[in-house]
């Protein structure tokens, strides 16, 4: 479930939004923390977090604006294909009192609404919308999540964060692209407790990854605690 005050006001992209990502674990990034590249990611968020600055320019290419302009209308076509009257729109998720996490699925479905009116159950929305052929259809080849994870695991582990940001169990990822006239987009859904039959035993691949991922977060707030206190421990020249 995803409570109600993690959903915050700020707007992808405007100044408050790279404000308030500053020092957090993003799901776009949390792909270092499932790999070799943790502890340069953990550091660099230290670094963010000590000086206010970010570690690293926004990346503007021709590519990154072709993407961000279709995604509005991927996430249009994606509603009315599945029937869908509302989607919470590109809204930063995070814990209200500087949570070590957060991200911006461009789609949230809400569910139903808890009891007690204090939560959603959602189901989060992802969507790529590549300016070349063949990245498009890099991603448009995979219909499994695990092919997904094969071709652009970063891409993978996006959604996988979100759904863990969110407290949900299924998510999608979406690739567009409006010129193609035949094939223009692809809906993979991603459900945690899908099953797989490994050596005659049923598995649960992703809801395993959504655990691992869990522990490779705790392990990077812990990591990054450690190397902030140590840097407060020492006064500057």
């Amino acid at each position: 479930m995803l409570r109600k005050n993690m959903i915050s006001n700020v707007k992808i992209h405007s100044e408050e939004w790279h404000q308030t990502r500053l020092a957090k674990f993003t799901s776009s990034e949390i792909h270092f923390l499932m790999g070799g590249s943790a502890l340069p990611y953990i550091r660099r968020k230290v670094g963010e977090e000590l000086t206010g600055k970010p570690a690293k320019g926004e990346i503007d290419t021709e590519g990154t604006r072709w993407g961000s302009f279709y995604e509005a209308e991927a996430i249009t076509k994606f509603g009315k294909q599945k029937g869908l009257d509302f989607l919470v729109v590109q809204q930063l998720i995070c814990e209200p009192d500087n949570g070590r996490f957060g991200g911006t699925p461009d789609g949230i479905i809400p569910i139903r609404e808890s009891p007690d009116g204090t939560e959603y159950e959602v189901e989060t929305v992802e969507v790529k919308c590549p300016i070349t052929f063949d990245n498009y259809l890099l991603l448009w080849e995979c219909n499994t999540p695990a092919e997904l994870k094969k071709a652009k695991k970063e891409y993978y582990w996006q959604v996988i964060d979100q759904m863990d940001l969110c407290g949900c169990l299924v998510g999608y990822f979406v690739v567009y692209h409006p010129d193609f006239k035949a094939g223009n987009m692809k809906i993979i859904k991603v459900e945690a407790m899908s099953t797989t039959i490994e050596n005659g035993k049923k598995t649960y691949p992703i809801y395993e990854d959504l655990k691992l991922l869990r522990q490779k977060k705790k392990e990077a707030e812990n990591e990054f605690d450690k190397l902030r206190s140590k840097l407060m421990s020492v006064a500057a020249v």
